[in-house]
């Protein structure tokens, strides 16, 4: 069989592997969200007389509360740039090996011509003896760090700006990944380490731990360090570590992430404080699954951020070196940026931010 046959081969049978966990995940997650509690409760009764930023930026908007990250505050950013010491916070993309959503699988990365190409004689090099590689990646645009596009979560049948539901239908025509792109991400970031704040001896956070707005203020003041308005929030729970350390990496489970947890209070403070992205170093930002007033909803904080806010929320991060640095320096708020890949239509994309100090 020919190379190129095996990996068109070994695609088929990744497709259908895929199809199948798909279905078995959300099945599973499906009944993990049950089990906690007798009753589901709705997004239209938690949002109810929520905070909305539909239309505060035309009917026609695209980019929700990235408005707030206008040029004041790109400068804003780049004036905590003291060092020069950056820090890139995307996980590395390895064949098959990854934390990813339950449903989604790892990257998947095949090449399509090396080396073994030309010695076998299936290609000669070129002109003047030159030859070069090729390869293919198949892979969840929301299978590695990525950033959320503002169409990617929804309730009812209306997505962010109050447009239907029906522009999700074969790619996102109003408000995909690609019009986030346009705009980039820059402005002052701040980390807020609750893991080491509140976690144990290694700064993780227990499994099934819900964050709450206090837990971030009381963060901020143990780091010493102001959340200011329109700052860009990153929030480091551990995780990610526990994933990739091989000691604790069984205590590490998609559906009992550590992660912010849904209240009113919150969705209102990130109103009034014009946050404009949160990013965290765990699959959803918040828990997966949660119970408010007894009842349970799963995700729900995607509901009244992206739909609603039109927060941009950013996943899977890797913390742990800036969380180092920052325990040495004592400084924990820098020049955040991020591009994420101008995919048109896209629910989200993979991105590589980086932090300047």
């Amino acid at each position: 069989m020919k190379k190129n046959e095996k990996m068109k081969s070994s695609t088929t049978k990744s497709s259908l592997l895929k199809v199948a966990t798909t279905a078995g995940v959300f099945m599973l997650l499906l009944l993990f969200s049950t089990s906690l509690s007798a009753q589901e409760t709705t997004m239209e009764k938690i949002q109810k007389d929520a905070p909305s930023n539909w239309g505060k930026w035309g009917s026609e908007d695209k980019i929700g509360a990235l408005n707030y990250l206008d040029n004041a505050q790109t400068l804003r950013g780049i004036k905590e740039v003291k060092t020069g010491k950056r820090f890139t916070l995307q996980l590395p993309m390895t064949h098959g090996i990854g934390p990813v959503f339950p449903g989604r699988l790892p990257v998947e990365h095949f090449m399509s011509q090396d080396e073994s190409t030309f010695a076998s004689g299936k290609k000669d090099p070129l002109a003047g003896g030159m030859k070069y590689s090729d390869d293919v990646v198949y892979m969840y645009l929301q299978g590695t760090s990525h950033v959320d596009a503002l169409g990617h979560a929804w309730y009812g049948n209306q997505i962010y700006g109050g447009k239907s539901a029906n522009n999700t239908v074969d790619g996102h025509s109003f408000v995909g990944v690609g019009e986030l792109a346009k705009k980039g991400i820059t402005g002052r970031g701040i980390l807020l380490d609750v893991g080491v704040a509140l976690g144990d001896a290694k700064g993780r956070l227990a499994p099934n731990t819900c964050i709450t707005l206090d837990d971030l203020k009381a963060v901020a003041k143990k780091q010493g360090v102001t959340i200011e308005k329109r700052d860009i929030l990153v929030i480091r729970t551990g995780s990610m570590g526990r994933f990739y350390d091989e000691d604790d990496k069984e205590n590490w489970d998609a559906l009992t992430e550590p992660g912010l947890c849904y209240s009113k209070e919150l969705v209102q403070w990130i109103y009034d404080m014009e946050i404009p992205v949160i990013a965290s170093d765990n699959l959803a930002i918040e828990k997966s699954v949660q119970e408010i007033d007894g009842e349970t909803a799963v995700i729900p904080l995607h509901g009244a951020l992206i739909r609603d806010l039109g927060v941009v929320l950013t996943e899977i991060y890797w913390l742990e070196d800036l969380s180092e640095d920052c325990k040495k320096d004592k400084k924990y708020t820098f020049f955040f940026t991020a591009a994420p890949l101008k995919m048109e239509k896209g629910s989200g994309s993979p991105v590589n931010p980086i932090v300047i100090k």
